[in-house]
């Protein structure tokens, strides 16, 4: 299935972590991460026990290709931003916080 592209009013909203960051918009089917986007150096703990569904799909995005050298090596749609954010950061996140507009509105107040 293609990944969504965002249209002429999609609102980016960027992820920002000690060394990760990254850029995307709410898509159809949840969250689309755009190429170029970097994750975390690190994972923390809690993320294979706590968020070990987001700990896996990390590791198979890493394995297949999507990202390589911490770098998304293209568009990647998310089910949810929460998803996306988790991959990101390298830890379980509130996706209404951790996504921001350019000024810094949060997502959950858009």
């Amino acid at each position: 299935m293609p990944v969504p592209k965002a249209s002429d009013d999609s609102v980016y909203l960027y992820c920002k972590g000690a060394s990760a960051s990254a850029k995307g918009f709410v898509s159809a089917g949840g969250f689309t991460v755009l190429e170029g986007s970097t994750i975390s150096d690190h994972t923390v703990p809690s993320l294979e026990t706590k968020g070990n569904t987001y700990f896996k799909l990390r590791n198979n995005l890493i394995k297949e290709g999507v990202i390589v050298d911490r770098a998304f090596t293209r568009d990647y749609e998310f089910n949810a931003p929460s998803a996306a954010s988790a991959v990101i950061l390298g830890h379980t996140s509130n996706d209404n916080v951790d996504w921001k507009t350019v000024d810094g509105t949060k997502l959950k107040e858009l």
